[in-house]
């Protein structure tokens, strides 16, 4: 912030040592008030400004992520839960609790990711489509061992 300091001796002197301007008395509260209003202006423009550069482009796929996340806990949850009292009332709730995960995940899927973290917001709502399973490993090791398995399989190594 741009600060404005006036000399005691600009206050003091008269209106004629300034230069002319069509011969017209410079007003110096009229000035100042002038000089507070535009520095008042430009103040607020910039908190606008910062507001909305503070706001993230995925700010929506983000809020998702997070009830995703809640959904996905207490859906894990509730499997368990069903698996070890084995009834039809636990059954529904776990249903009930993998629906909710479902909607969440439709929604992130629908949307359209502007950045990085909106990209990983819908890979996160793929994995939970996946049952948490991962798409696949990208290590040269692993690639090298399955092309053995693939080239065995097909009778293609010797």
């Amino acid at each position: 912030m741009t600060k404005l300091s006036v000399s005691t001796e600009y206050d003091r002197q008269s209106s004629e040592r300034f230069p002319a301007s069509n011969r017209q008395r410079v007003n110096q509260d009229a000035f100042l008030r002038r000089m507070e209003w535009l520095n008042t202006r430009r103040d607020v423009g910039r908190t606008n400004v910062a507001k909305l550069a503070s706001q993230h482009l995925d700010a929506k796929l983000l809020k998702e992520r997070e009830a995703l996340d809640k959904a996905w806990i207490y859906e894990v949850a509730a499997s368990f839960v069903a698996k070890r009292l084995n009834t039809a009332e636990a059954d529904e709730i776990a249903k009930s609790a993998r629906a909710a995960s479902a909607e969440i995940a439709r929604r992130i899927e629908a949307a359209t990711a502007l950045t990085l973290d909106g990209l990983k917001v819908k890979a996160r709502a793929g994995l939970w489509r996946r049952h948490g399973e991962p798409l696949g490993s990208d290590s040269l090791d692993d690639r090298a061992s399955s092309e053995a398995q693939v080239a065995s399989s097909t009778g293609l190594d010797q």
